[in-house]
């Protein structure tokens, strides 16, 4: 996490520690978890990071409850905030002692790394705090920073020192381990420069340490005491605050958010207006990314907008569109009566040849062509079966032009939300192609067949992404 310099000597000696750029670190994941994991795991968000909420002095610290409400800290205001999952701003906690790096424990207790006094506290609903740890062989911490709480319950949090480092408590800067009978506190690393940064993956067996100091971020296999062993590394970059999302993807922060493969590859970078300090996971979906960033709280909505349409199928049953995540897909209007009606055979035998390997073909029937597609979703459903054994899925009837243009062909052919790719259909048997993340890579007319050579390869390369 980006250094708070709260606990420094006067605010102007703070202020140009906060305009040191920091680095955020995401840790990847092992060889049990991520490492080994295919880097073809796509990442995508929608736009750029949304501004939710400013104002502050330096943000930190963002972790979200069950419900994805999320906690971030205001560390010279000593405040710990809270941006409700439905959009509300409140403050949890004044006077938090300079916190920084927070997280939720499996019982709803915000753990935080108090940097003002070099404690580490579990705060209950009601605001009330409980020492966990607040020294090593029996001296002080220095200013502690980050924490992530393994799957048992055990806390690894780091203890660096952002200005005045002429007399450190613990005589250098270091990474403690409190195992989950609060019995410890351990030291588990003492070879890094300035420790800032840690996470670890879900299964409890990787852990993550971001030098920021020396610029570097390391990987360790967690022992069963709670132990580190097998240091590599897994970055020539340090970082501040950091995270994992689903595929095992780390997030860094520099001068924006780079995403990381598991294999350390650089996926993606998400600029931000302001320099970021660290990043999390929440919201009702648990797949908005929470930035914090100097002054403000930012959020990027990592879903496509296609995965939030929600559609009535052939037999009227509701289908949301997000069941198709992660797949490749081709999505047609069709028509019974027009001159391209034959391309259902096309499209059929395109699904069978490439569905084992994630196509899947998804018709829209629409009638907004000379009446070409007059029938009720019951004879569209017969049609469909036995004219041409059609198995991929078919829609209710609905219209892709006009003044009652279905929400899923507005954002299909609307320029400002699919770009190049949004514009108005022209006839039966337009074909969008889609990505595995959403995202429509390549458009094609009426003419353009099924199993026409720009149309394979679209979707081969699609599918090796």
């Amino acid at each position: 996490m980006t250094p708070n310099q709260h606990y420094l000597k006067g605010f102007v000696m703070k202020k140009k520690v906060f305009t040191i750029t920091v680095i955020f670190i995401v840790f990847f994941t092992s060889e049990i978890y991520g490492q080994g994991q295919s880097d073809n795991k796509t990442i995508t968000f929608r736009g750029a990071p949304k501004k939710l909420t400013g104002g502050f002095l330096f943000t930190e610290g963002p972790a979200a409850d069950q419900e994805g409400n999320v906690y971030f800290t205001d560390i010279p205001n000593n405040r710990i905030h809270k941006w409700s999952a439905d959009g509300k701003l409140s403050t949890f906690l004044e006077n938090s002692d300079g916190a920084n790096g927070l997280s939720f424990d499996e019982n709803g207790n915000l753990l935080a790394c108090l940097g003002g006094t070099g404690k580490l506290v579990s705060i209950d609903a009601q605001g009330k705090s409980t020492i966990l740890a607040d020294q090593y062989e029996d001296k002080p911490f220095n200013s502690l920073n980050d924490l992530w709480i393994a799957p048992k319950g055990g806390v690894y949090f780091t203890d660096p020192r952002y200005g005045n480092r002429d007399s450190l408590p613990q005589g250098g800067e270091h990474v403690y381990y409190l195992s989950a009978d609060r019995k410890g506190p351990v030291r588990v690393i003492d070879d890094m420069v300035r420790p800032n940064g840690v996470t670890g993956t879900p299964d409890g067996k990787t852990l993550y340490v971001a030098d920021h100091g020396a610029d570097k971020t390391w990987a360790y296999k967690i022992n069963p005491d709670g132990s580190l062993s097998d240091k590599r590394l897994f970055a020539e970059q340090g970082s501040d605050g950091m995270t994992l999302d689903e595929n095992a993807n780390v997030y860094l922060t520099a001068e924006a958010v780079n995403v990381y493969s598991p294999s350390g590859k650089l996926l993606k970078t998400i600029n931000v207006p302001e320099v970021p300090s660290n990043v999390y996971f929440g919201g009702k979906d648990k797949n908005t990314l929470y930035i914090t960033a100097r002054s403000s709280l930012y959020s990027v909505n990592m879903n496509s907008k296609l995965y939030s349409f929600t559609m009535k199928g052939i037999n009227g049953e509701t289908v949301s569109l997000s069941e198709f995540q992660g797949k490749v897909l081709l999505l047609v209007n069709v028509a019974s009566k027009c001159g391209f009606t034959k391309q259902y055979a096309g499209l059929q035998q395109l699904y069978e040849k490439y569905k084992d390997r994630g196509l899947v073909v998804l018709g829209f029937p629409a009638n907004n062509f000379m009446g070409q597609e007059p029938g009720t979703d019951l004879e569209i459903k017969n049609f469909c079966q036995t004219k041409f054994n059609v198995t991929f899925p078919i829609f209710s009837k609905i219209s892709v032009k006009g003044k009652d243009i279905h929400p899923l062909y507005q954002y299909l052919t609307g320029p400002e939300e699919n770009g190049e790719f949004g514009k108005p259909i022209t006839w039966n048997f337009n074909k969008f192609l889609i990505g595995r993340d959403g995202e429509t890579l390549a458009r094609f007319g009426s003419k353009t067949k099924p199993l026409d050579a720009q149309i394979i390869d679209a979707v081969e390369k699609a599918l090796n992404e």
